[in-house]
């Protein structure tokens, strides 16, 4: 492959508007990895559902990448389940992710996430944008405020995942599965001892917005794939439509508008066409 190609689509992942510190996160080469680790996944479960506390509601960030996440993977061949809580599930209908799952797993449980798993019998598991437990086992929004009351346990699956390959992106430290950068985000980000997850992923993926990570994830498939698997402009912007009509809110202004963690549409759509001329280079 390309060293540049994937050098491009680096600095992409870590185009940071909001200054959170993903440089921090970053682990070089965790892109190619993560994106390798999916290339032929047979059955992945995509856990997304954000909950912002102002709103009582899911944030707009996560659940389109999901979706564009699973769209690539069912055009390899692979099998994709969504899974979210019963606060995100909205979210999920809205952009009409299926199969999905609703789960309201309790922190601790870990006989049910047992059971979930042998049911669901999946290869792989991916998290985008979904709460992981801090040290004490609360979930914690980036203000450091609780959020266990609007979270389902989902981390759960990953902490008893055994031999399921893992994949996490997420861009505050505070998202399942990036938990191998725990001693980063408490050096490097506010309130980093409080909301530092402490569940890992086999493969991580940090980001300056987690919507625009698993876009950059798409494209890190393409390339491998030989093919574009990104959706088009009109999709994403549809999806994003869709999502705010279902009630999801932008998780920095806890506002009902066509933003992500603040920023607007036409910022998503312009890495959307980066992506795309890069791979078309």
């Amino acid at each position: 492959m390309d060293p540049e190609a994937w050098a491009q689509l680096e600095r992409l992942l870590l185009r940071d508007p909001g200054q959170r510190g993903a440089a921090h996160l970053h682990q070089p080469g965790g892109l190619e990895a993560a994106a390798r680790a999916l290339l032929r996944a047979r059955r992945t479960l995509l856990l997304t559902g954000f909950p912002v506390l102002r709103a009582g509601a899911g944030e707009t960030d996560g659940p389109g990448a999901t979706r564009a996440l699973g769209d690539a993977l069912t055009a390899l061949g692979g099998e994709v389940l969504y899974l979210t809580d019963p606060l995100c599930a909205p979210l999920l209908r809205a952009l009409d992710a299926t199969p999905l799952e609703v789960l309201t797993l309790r922190p601790g449980d870990r006989a049910g996430a047992r059971a979930t798993l042998a049911r669901l019998a999946p290869t792989h598991m991916v998290a985008i944008e979904r709460p992981g437990r801090a040290a004490d086992g609360h979930f914690r929004n980036m203000q450091g405020q609780e959020i266990d009351h609007l979270t389902a346990g989902l981390d759960e699956l990953f902490l008893v995942g055994g031999d399921v390959v893992t994949v996490a992106i997420g861009d505050g430290g505070n998202e399942l599965g990036l938990g191998a950068a725990r001693d980063r985000v408490v050096a490097h980000v506010p309130h980093g001892e409080a909301i530092g997850t402490v569940v890992s992923a086999d493969h991580t993926v940090a980001a300056g917005v987690s919507e625009w990570g698993g876009l950059v994830l798409v494209a890190a498939l393409s390339l491998l794939a030989g093919r574009d698997l990104l959706p088009d402009a009109s999709t994403l912007a549809g999806r994003l439509e869709a999502l705010v009509a279902a009630g999801a809110v932008d998780g920095v202004t806890a506002a009902p508008t066509l933003t992500v963690d603040a920023q607007p549409l036409a910022e998503t759509l312009a890495l959307l066409q980066e992506l795309r001329e890069l791979l078309q280079g």
